[in-house]
């Protein structure tokens, strides 16, 4: 659904670029992901890029959003007359990018063509207002979560590329897949946002 959401966030914000009406918040937030320079050349500068373009792609999310909130605001504005308060009718953009700490543990060279980078990444945003955190919540908070990045590349001449990329959230006992491959739908579901 996020996915959608996306799509159509970009669908709306193409007809208002196309008419040279960037907002500036949004307009600050392309030229920061455009800016940002990426470096292949080993498996720990591959990881560190791709963690500063999602860094960038957080960034220019928000300022998505609060387009997006505009530019659906005659639907919104319509529906909010239909529903009481109690019944959330936009999407809430926080104002706020997330910020998460990351740091590298380990890099292993597997071999010319494949390597492993083992790392922590802690979310460091601020607690939303009115948030309350339990003892389980601070640990996790300090404590982060692991994460593997594999690495692959042609042959030692050729720059890195991530293949995968693997998480080992508090709940599990083994890695698990942080990326999956989305499938076909079935459209089986019917989403209840759109109800």
């Amino acid at each position: 659904m996020k996915g959608i959401v996306g799509i159509l966030s970009l669908l709306a914000l193409s007809g208002c670029l196309e008419q040279g009406k960037t907002p500036e918040g949004l307009a600050k937030a392309t030229k920061d992901a455009n800016d940002v320079s990426i470096a292949t050349n080993s498996p720990d500068a591959t990881v560190k890029s791709w963690w500063a373009v999602k860094d960038a792609e957080l960034r220019l999310d928000t300022q998505i959003c609060f387009e997006y909130n505009r530019l659906t605001a005659p639907v919104t504005n319509k529906l909010s007359k239909l529903a009481t308060s109690e019944l959330p009718i936009s999407r809430p953009c926080d104002g706020e990018a997330l910020v998460f700490k990351r740091s590298i543990t380990k890099v292993e060279i597997e071999s010319d063509t494949r390597a492993v980078v083992k790392t922590v990444i802690k979310n460091a945003s601020p607690p939303d207002k009115g948030a309350v955190l339990d003892e389980s919540d601070i640990k996790a908070r300090n404590e982060g979560e692991p994460y593997m990045y594999t690495l692959e590349r042609k042959d030692a001449s050729s720059p890195w590329a991530i293949s995968k990329i693997d998480k080992f959230p508090s709940y599990a006992r083994t890695w698990e897949p942080a990326y999956e491959k989305p499938q076909p739908s079935t459209n089986r579901y019917v989403f209840e946002r759109y109800q």
